[in-house]
Order: structure tokens, then C-alpha cells, then sequence
């Protein structure tokens, strides 16, 4: 089984083809997957769904996608409340360039997406948007990366809301994006790999867009981060 997963398209429909045209370069892939944030924050949001579509990738929703397909509803945690302002003049752009149909498809989205390679539960790759119970929550990259983006280290291993967000997760491997910043965490026997983004570079000063492979081979998932350049500028 061979996976191309990306995240956090923003609709940014140039980032998004440099990631579709380096994949189809990359081989064979039994399914490419989107984890989410798709269209909100671009200048082509209907260009994205449609490409996604013709595409045939896979995708689940996130934080930013329930803001096109629930307007009314401002996000109810405090840090994204502080941008609803900002964020609700993105959503009354973005829905009419949308129209009611690629709204609909996007309502339509899972949360989660699993992949089971044999021989048990345990070898599962589960795909979400931000953590395995919501899609606010963020995992953070390795401790001894985030001082690099942070300042210091804001979620320690033992930290109660990482062990609250993995709680009951039978899947041992995890892709996600959510937080624009690469990484692979282990974490008391899980792989936490956040597969970025293909746009928004935020905290990370390379703009490139990204995907990650993943190759289950002999009894593992290998993992293969990928940095795509395109016309960003």
C-alpha cells in the first residue's frame, strides 16, 4: 500500500497543482488523500474542489471547511474566535465563488479516513484534520522542535490534552495538518506525522509545498516527506 497524503490547500489552486503534478511524477499510489482545509483562504476555492475532485483524491474535513458549510456558527474555541472577524469576511467571499454545490460536497466530507494494511488494527494508518477527537485541537511537533517556532516547549510529552486527544486511538500511525509545520513525532509507541501544508507556509520560512509518502513495507509504514516549489510569488 502506497499513500500520497497533503493538508491545507487554503485554496491556493497553484500550490495544489505543483502537489498533484509532483505525485503523479512519484509513481504509483493507491489513494491520495487531503486532510482537510481545502478551500478557505485562497483566490480560486472553487478551482481547488474541482481539481480534488478530477483528481480523485480523498479528503476529510477541517476547522476551515465547517466554516464554509456552517457560516453561522463562529468556531468556539478562543484562538480562532479571535479571527472570526477576519475569518468571516474569507467565508462570505469565498461562498458565492463556491456556489451551493462544492459547499455541499465539502458537508459531505468525513472526519477521519483509516487505511489497513494487514495483519491487525494496530498497523492502521488513521488520517485526520487536527487530532483524532476535534478539529481545533493542535499536535505539536517533537518537544525539542518547538523552540524553534515557540519560544519554548508548549505540549511535553506528558502533557494531559495530547494524552486526553490520543486516548482510545487504536491506530498506531497518524497524519494530519492543521498546524503548518512539518514533523514527526513518536510518542509512547504512536508515529504523529503532521504532513504540513501545501500553502500558508506561517511558522516555517520555507514556502514550498509539501506531501508525505507513505509506503507500508515489511511490516512498517515508511515515511517520506516531500517539498514541492511552485509560483508562489
Amino acid at each position: 500500500m502506497r499513500l500520497a497524503i497533503f493538508s491545507d490547500i487554503h485554496g491556493n489552486r497553484f500550490a495544489l497543482e505543483a502537489v498533484l503534478n509532483a505525485i503523479a511524477a512519484d509513481g504509483h499510489f493507491d489513494a491520495l488523500i487531503a486532510a482537510g482545509d481545502l478551500a478557505l483562504g485562497g483566490a480560486d476555492p472553487a478551482g481547488c474542489v474541482d481539481l480534488l475532485r478530477e483528481a480523485g483524491v480523498l479528503a476529510v474535513f477541517g476547522n476551515t471547511d465547517k466554516y464554509l458549510t456552517e457560516p453561522d456558527n463562529p468556531p468556539p474555541d478562543e484562538l480562532h474566535r479571535k479571527k472570526w472577524d477576519h475569518l468571516s469576511a474569507q467565508v462570505a467571499w469565498a461562498l458565492p465563488r463556491l456556489g451551493a454545490e462544492r459547499v455541499a460536497w465539502l458537508s459531505t466530507l468525513p472526519f477521519e479516513l483509516r487505511f489497513s494494511p494487514p495483519p491487525d488494527f494496530e498497523n492502521d494508518l488513521l488520517v485526520f484534520h487536527a487530532n483524532p477527537k476535534d478539529i481545533l485541537d493542535f499536535i505539536f511537533p517533537p518537544p525539542a522542535q518547538q523552540p524553534t517556532y515557540f519560544g519554548r516547549v508548549l505540549q511535553p510529552d506528558d502533557d494531559p490534552t495530547l494524552e486526553k486527544l490520543m486516548k482510545g486511538v487504536t491506530a498506531r500511525t497518524c497524519a494530519f495538518g492543521h498546524m503548518h509545520i512539518s514533523s514527526i513525532r513518536s510518542w509512547r509507541g504512536y508515529t504523529l506525522v503532521n504532513v504540513a501544508r501545501c500553502a500558508l507556509p506561517s511558522l516555517e520560512k520555507d514556502p514550498r509545498a509539501r506531501y508525505t509518502i507513505f509506503a507500508w513495507d515489511q511490516g512498517t509504514w515508511q515515511i517520506t516527506p516531500r517539498f514541492v516549489p511552485y509560483a508562489y510569488d
